[in-house]
């Protein structure tokens, strides 16, 4: 019968790994970090921002005001009636512009980036006069007008008792409106969203000549014709320059007055009216104290 042997057991400590092949692991993993490491370095700089905090508010500037000469030239051309209204018949002419348009300035706020980090939100508003009943029709022309690609639309909310306009400018810009329907000061504001950074800088363009108008306005409103100017631009899509030009006139009273003979305003109220002429929006703003007449010249 023959002997049965156990198995052989080794008790010792592990058997070292060839040299050799250590070495040639880390050389891997070392050369695994530094493709990464490069990966990571080239995406930073090429990459797109994919949310908005990773563009700071610098960057989102430009794009701001982009987005806000877009939405300006769609706003004119709705307020001066280059599109028709509803049951309106093709080709027909108007006696002038139904309803009017004004630049708002920049504004800018702090805002919590994160629950540990602020950031700034930079904002700039279009504001449209209508006639009474016809918020929903001028905001939905103002989404008909503008790129496709902004896939601008309007919503009746509560039972057709709000309205919610929507547009996306790209680069996180966002276009929005709030309205009830017989609203007739209705504010579109372009917006960056919360952004790293501590100032929304840049400037508007160069705006073109001081429109007579607003010497005009100002002389039939008590004012001087050579009162200081201020002036609100954004650059056309298609070239050129629009621009809102502001200046004090008289002092405040009761209903609209400077008006011209043949042009009835389109909003009248507590605050002020607004009008157009020609190719101009005139818009008075009632402080309480001083009249401030703003004139908006379109994209042309």
């Amino acid at each position: 019968m023959a002997a049965v042997t156990a198995p052989e057991v080794w008790y010792g400590p592990p058997v070292p790994a060839p040299r050799r092949r250590r070495r040639w692991v880390g050389a891997a993993v070392g050369a695994w970090v530094v493709v990464l490491a490069l990966i990571s370095w080239w995406s930073i700089r090429n990459d797109p921002a994919t949310v908005p905090e990773q563009a700071g508010i610098e960057q989102a500037m430009p794009a701001l005001r982009k987005a806000t000469g877009v939405l300006l030239d769609a706003a004119g051309l709705v307020a001066a009636g280059s599109v028709p209204l509803p049951n309106e018949v093709p080709g027909t002419a108007q006696s002038g512009p139904p309803w009017a348009v004004r630049l708002g300035a920049v504004r800018s706020e702090s805002c919590a980036l994160t629950p540990v980090r602020d950031g700034v939100e930079a904002h700039r508003e279009v504001f449209l006069y209508v006639s009474q009943g016809q918020a929903q029709i001028a905001l939905e022309q103002v989404a008909d007008t503008l790129p496709s690609g902004y896939h601008a639309e309007v919503m009746a909310l509560r039972i057709g008792t709000r309205l919610s306009f929507y547009a996306d400018a790209g680069d996180f810009i966002a276009i929005e409106s709030e309205a009830k329907p017989d609203d007739q000061v209705l504010t579109l504001s372009a917006s960056t969203g919360c952004r790293p950074g501590t100032t929304a800088g840049g400037s508007d363009p160069v705006a073109p000549p001081v429109p007579a108008t607003l010497g005009e306005t100002l002389t039939a409103l008590g004012g001087r014709s050579g009162a200081e100017v201020s002036t609100q631009a954004a650059a056309c899509p298609d070239g050129g320059t629009a621009a809102t030009y502001q200046a004090v006139a008289g002092p405040s009273g009761d209903g609209p007055r400077g008006v011209p003979s043949d042009v009835t305003p389109v909003w009248s109220g507590a605050g002020g009216w607004a009008y157009g002429k020609d190719s101009d929006s005139v818009v008075v703003d009632d402080t309480g104290e001083n009249l401030q007449v703003s004139v908006t010249t379109p994209c042309r």
